[in-house]
């Protein structure tokens, strides 16, 4: 009984006239196995991991952006902006309806009217809302960095101002 297909690799040779020519060589060896096994085993890995890599962020590249685009853009900052303040005033213990967020809200608001008037905002054109949210996220980074100035002053500095709570007090 001769070679099994299961058992074989054929090779055709095209370097003979008549291209028909085989060399067949036996695989019978565990080793050869394994090793294409492995081999198969590792390209499959890395097709998956071709599939998973993270997305470039598209935001980061406006130069073929529509002015929609890049207003999306500027929004998705500002909102993550805004949940980096509200992880902070958590961990401060600040309400986020406390009167003193409630009156930074009120001059976050009011500096942005100062710049941008109520009224009809379509004079202001299509840059608009990228404009505003580029603003209120400067704000809003401000408030971040005062904020977390309090948690960060020197020892022996008693006119600083806020306390962590993990503080011990007499």
């Amino acid at each position: 009984m001769g070679p099994t297909c299961s058992s074989l690799v054929s090779v055709l040779r095209k370097d003979s006239p008549a291209c028909a020519c085989r060399i067949e060589v036996s695989v019978k060896t565990p080793f050869l196995r394994i090793t294409g096994l492995m081999l198969g085993l590792l390209i499959s890995c890395l097709a998956v991991a071709q599939t998973h890599r993270q997305k470039p962020d598209l935001c980061k590249d406006t130069s073929h952006m529509t002015q929609g685009e890049m207003n999306d853009c500027a929004l998705k900052d500002l909102h993550e902006t805004e949940l980096k303040l509200e992880r902070l005033l958590k961990q401060l213990g600040i309400a986020s309806n406390s009167p003193e967020q409630k009156a930074w809200e009120a001059y976050r608001d009011a500096q942005l009217a100062a710049l941008y008037p109520p009224g009809d905002v379509s004079s202001y054109g299509s840059v608009y809302p990228l404009c505003l949210a580029i603003l209120k996220k400067a704000l809003t980074e401000g408030r971040i960095r005062d904020l977390k100035a309090l948690t960060t002053s020197g020892e022996g500095d008693v006119c600083y101002g806020y306390r962590a709570s993990s503080n011990k007090r007499n």
